[in-house]
């Protein structure tokens, strides 16, 4: 990793699936299928994981211990992509996917474009109830300022 640019580094350093020895497998899954996503840092599924540092379930709550392990595999919840080095990088909640006019939309991805700005020190982005789209992102950035698509 030394020879890699700072920028390059601190996008290496920033993922976040990393295995360790307790965990038996971790893998980025398409929902409906259950297989593997592609190894091209692009194509999203969900982080799901096997091993002997899971949960037995969640406690006096069958339906949901069944959902969460529904398929052999520990759903997380979590939206992902897997790189070609090996790690996964973490993307977005399911639950925070905000679906407009037919197409989902990231609240993450969209933070990272804000952020990417030099004046933008913070930012928040969530979905709102739309009568036409359904929903729709509205933001906070640096406390001050707020914008919609």
């Amino acid at each position: 990793m030394d020879s890699l640019s700072p920028m390059a580094q601190a996008k290496m350093k920033a993922r976040q699936g990393v295995r360790h020895v307790g965990m038996e497998e971790v893998d980025v899954k398409d929902l409906v299928t259950m297989k593997s996503v592609p190894v091209d840092a692009k194509t999203m599924g969900e982080i799901m994981f096997r091993g002997n540092t899971m949960m037995n379930g969640y406690f006096n709550n069958t339906k949901a211990t069944q959902d969460a392990f529904k398929g052999g595999w520990f759903r997380s919840g979590d939206l992902g992509v897997k790189h070609p080095d090996g790690n996964i990088e973490l993307k977005d909640w399911s639950n925070d996917i905000i679906i407009s006019g037919g197409e989902n939309l990231s609240t993450i991805e969209v933070e990272s474009v804000l952020f990417s700005h030099p004046a933008v020190l913070e930012a928040a982005v969530v979905g709102r109830p739309d009568d036409y789209w359904g929903e729709t992102h509205i933001c906070e950035v640096e406390g001050w300022m707020e914008c919609e698509w």
